[in-house]
């Protein structure tokens, strides 16, 4: 057996179809059927993350690249929602649901990938786990590039079992052009890109059957990553300039372990019961295999039927923290979606190393009820507390008062819900709020005093009310916002009028200064 070997395992005999049969066939229908109405389902407004993407999508693809190198991401995302909007529109639901549309088409490519690896079983498997995954619903429901990621990993999987099964032009041509979308629409692309270099590259020494598909997928490689050319300029721009500035470099082990957690649910009770559940059906996805009923046989080497894709998750992961730690930058776990396809069929092989059908069964209904809670939170859950700021100062502001937010971060959720007439600006540099400008960011702040910049508000309002918008606990701003509410408290009355909730996840508060 070898590190690329892509044969499948002999699959399990099932049973001629029987009342079971039919009912695992709807017990699926209605676990995917549920999976594709939680994919369009939140009462959540847009956060900051969410509200900047429909903001930057709304300018023309020129200027789209152009921003792009006060914001730090590749452009791809941005472009396709742009056109997007143009026929859906930018509402919640409409701006959400390209993310929503690309992760329902990751279903039949997970179980295309699965029944490759293990058969029809496994396919079936790794569409149930896709389907209910809690952490893959968020970013479904996110108008962020995440779910594409996921969709374009997917593809990738399967594209590079059938380009080793037989190399032809047009199968080995595709992975290269997926290694092109994937890297315009994140960075973390390059990790897994560098993944299977490695792999490609362990090739030749480990299964030299099949060099030949390896040297092709390698010039394919080779040229999707020349396709990066024309943005690497601003690539290396947003490298020096931009980063990750409200956050910290941790640790790789840290963010390993974050990202384990979150794929299982997160810091819910459901979320610590599947992490356990995860780590076992992991190790037993990437090195057990059923030998005979009551057995698992464990080959640490790794199954060679999965080898590669547990080789290249668990390689990416490493590498992507590795080199955030290196370049100072800070990790969140959602950098990490390009990781959750081979989740996925790890936790689905997992499963199949029971040949116990009750045993199995028990896990997937585990699976299904757990993730269903951390779905059914997804949809109650408000992501931010614009929704308590913006309607007040709706209600009661006039034409002219000035709205200012600090940090600029808090900005784009309220001003996507406020009405037009209000004098919006944000802290520090008294910019509109839709966009966060993150070039020199840490430079900027120290070079604006909070208290001058109050006085500049001050200066600008003139008889008219200041609706402050506000939020602790940004690593960048630990006294400033408090220092320009205490310049503001100088001159006029303050009137707290929301207090920020410290269990919110975007937790802005609000503050009236009345004018004269």
């Amino acid at each position: 057996m070898t590190t690329t070997d892509v044969r499948t395992e002999p699959p399990i005999e099932e049973p001629a179809p029987s009342r079971a049969h039919w009912a695992v066939v709807i017990g699926i229908a209605i676990v995917v059927v549920a999976g594709v109405g939680f994919r369009f389902a939140t009462r959540s407004h847009m956060w900051l993350d969410e509200a900047l993407s429909v903001n930057i999508a709304h300018l023309s693809t020129r200027h789209i690249f152009t921003w792009l190198k006060h914001d730090g991401a590749p452009p791809l995302y941005y472009v396709v929602l742009h056109y997007w909007m143009k026929v859906f529109g930018s509402s919640n639901l409409g701006a959400r649901s390209l993310s929503g549309v690309a992760t329902v088409a990751s279903f039949p490519l997970a179980y295309f990938c699965g029944k490759r690896i293990a058969g029809r079983a496994m396919g079936w498997i790794a569409v149930v786990v896709l389907s209910v995954n809690a952490y893959v619903v968020i970013y479904a429901t996110t108008a962020r590039m995440y779910a594409l990621e996921q969709f374009l990993v997917f593809a990738g999987i399967l594209a590079v079992r059938r380009a080793f099964e037989k190399p032809t032009v047009g199968r080995v041509a595709l992975v290269g052009f997926l290694v092109a979308v994937l890297i315009y629409t994140q960075y973390w692309g390059f990790y897994i890109t560098a993944a299977l270099v490695l792999l490609l590259l362990g090739t030749f020494r480990y299964a030299p059957e099949h060099a030949d598909a390896a040297k092709r997928l390698l010039v394919s490689v080779f040229v999707g990553l020349l396709t990066f050319i024309p943005w690497l300029p601003t690539f290396l721009y947003q490298a020096k300039h931009t980063g990750t500035p409200w956050g910290k470099s941790i640790l790789p082990a840290a963010p390993i372990g974050m990202t384990f957690q979150d794929f299982a649910g997160g810091q819910q009770q459901e979320g610590w019961i599947l992490l356990i559940g995860f780590i076992v059906l992991l190790f037993l996805g990437a090195f057990g295999i059923a030998s005979r009923a009551g057995h698992i046989d464990v080959d640490l080497k790794g199954q060679p039927t999965i080898r590669w894709e547990a080789a290249i998750g668990a390689a990416t992961l490493v590498i992507g923290t590795t080199l955030t730690y290196l370049s100072h930058n800070a990790f969140q776990s959602r950098y990490a979606s390009v990781v959750v396809p081979f989740f996925v069929l790890v936790i689905a092989r997992g499963i199949l190393c029971f040949r116990d059908a009750r045993v199995r069964a028990l896990f997937i209904v585990a699976i299904v009820v757990l993730g269903w809670v951390g779905d059914a939170r997804n949809f109650r859950v408000e992501r931010t507390s614009a929704t308590k700021v913006a309607p007040i100062i709706n209600r009661e502001g006039q034409p002219g008062d000035v709205v200012l937010y600090c940090p600029d971060q808090v900005g784009p959720a309220v001003h996507r819900l406020l009405r037009k007439g209000f004098d919006e600006m944000t802290y520090p540099r008294l910019l509109k709020p839709a966009l966060v400008d993150w070039v020199d960011y840490k430079a900027v702040l120290r070079r604006h005093k909070p208290a001058d910049v109050a006085q500049q508000v001050l200066d600008l309002a003139g008889d008219h009310t200041i609706w402050y918008v506000s939020a602790p606990g940004y690593m960048t701003h630990k006294h400033s916002c408090d220092e320009v509410s205490t310049t503001l408290a100088q001159s006029r009355k303050k009137v707290l009028r929301v207090q920020s909730d410290p269990n919110a996840f975007e937790k802005q508060g609000l503050q009236e200064f009345p004018g004269s």
